[in-house]
């Protein structure tokens, strides 16, 4: 064993004492170090999101006024039934197309609202299928009423079967004598659109 003199033996402990102070900082204050800077940094960009939804919610009221403002100046707007849920809009195309056919001179029958779910038509879509009754000059007001209607009807589906056994009394323009036509049974599918519903916002 080799007897170390009393300067060597501080320059040894001298030596252990700084690779214990290097070990503790590689071990321990390196990684302590690194996550402070990683904490900070993910702070840092916590507030820069905060900020830009603050900016964002401070915004809303005016983008969404520009939006309404959109919707209104929009001429295809005119085109779309207002609700924005699928049965409210469904209702006002039952009643729409009760009301056309009224006027035109025909008789509903029965009306059956469709679902669309899963639709891949860009602009939300309800459908109704329709039975109604009514002579040749019944059917084309209707179906002229429908083309020319605002919201947009779009008929599809159309099956026109005489009725044999219901006549339907029609006066002739020459000697306005009544004679009897033959009703007509009439079954065909009307789709409307209406507007999409913008995001909810939630009060907090």
């Amino acid at each position: 064993m080799i007897a170390l003199n009393r300067g060597q033996r501080q320059l040894l402990a001298v030596l252990l004492l700084l690779v214990l102070i290097g070990l503790t900082l590689g071990l321990i204050v390196r990684p302590l170090l690194t996550s402070y800077w990683t904490a900070g940094e993910t702070i840092e960009s916590f507030e820069q999101q905060l900020e830009v939804y603050r900016r964002l919610e401070a915004e809303l009221p005016e983008q969404q006024a520009r939006l309404q403002r959109l919707r209104q100046e929009d001429p295809g707007a005119q085109l779309l039934f207002q609700e924005t849920r699928p049965a409210l809009a469904a209702a006002s195309l039952q009643q729409l197309v009760g009301q056309l056919i009224a006027q035109a001179g025909g008789q509903v029958s029965s009306t059956q609202i469709l679902t669309r779910e899963g639709s891949p038509a860009p602009i939300p879509e309800v459908g109704l299928r329709v039975h109604m009754r009514g002579d040749t000059d019944h059917l084309v007001r209707t179906l002229h009423s429908f083309a020319y209607n605002q919201p947009l009807l779009v008929v599809n589906n159309l099956v026109v079967l005489s009725n044999p056994r219901t006549r339907t009394p029609r006066l002739t323009r020459r000697n306005q004598q009544v004679t009897a036509v033959p009703t007509l049974d009439i079954t065909f599918t009307v789709t409307g659109y209406f507007s999409q519903a913008g995001p909810e916002v939630v009060d907090e």
